[in-house]
């Protein structure tokens, strides 16, 4: 496990995150900003943006990124990140820490492991990796959230 996050402008509290996200029908984008309000609370600098508009200054400057998008895929097996080909099209997140989450209505099979391996391909070092139910974002969305600011 990777040490814990520390802001790089050496202020207590003072972490900027970034939260990118590809959305197809609302749920990630709902994640990307359950995931925003809960780093907010804990008095980060907070930037939500879709694949297609990345500030290419806050990412620059972000201690964190939080990387999501859809599981794809059939039921019960071929489970992947959905419309990779825009992820792939972030800018490369070398020596950047990275969170990867996705969201899923039924089962998301290894999903988020190969969404991991997607980031790390793109330069990231990934501390944490998983899928979002749909119908339990409100909770597993905070949860992710402060698994990740707080453990890693």
């Amino acid at each position: 496990m990777s040490p814990r996050i520390e802001p790089s402008s050496g202020e207590p509290n003072k972490l900027k995150v970034v939260i990118i996200h590809q959305s197809r029908t609302g749920n990630t984008r709902r994640a990307a900003e359950l995931i925003g309000g809960a780093a907010k609370a804990t008095g980060a600098t907070v930037a939500v943006r879709p694949v297609t508009n990345i500030d290419m200054s806050e990412l620059a400057e972000a201690d964190l990124v939080f990387v999501g998008t859809w599981v794809d895929g059939l039921i019960l097996f071929g489970q992947k990140p959905g419309d990779a080909t825009k992820v792939r099209g972030i800018p490369k997140l070398w020596n950047k820490r990275v969170a990867a989450f996705m969201t899923h209505a039924v089962n998301p099979g290894n999903a988020a492991a190969r969404f991991a391996g997607l980031l790390e391909a793109q330069g990231a070092d990934v501390v944490a990796a998983r899928s979002l139910n749909r119908r339990r974002l409100d909770t597993e969305a905070a949860e992710f959230a402060a698994e990740v600011l707080f453990s890693t």
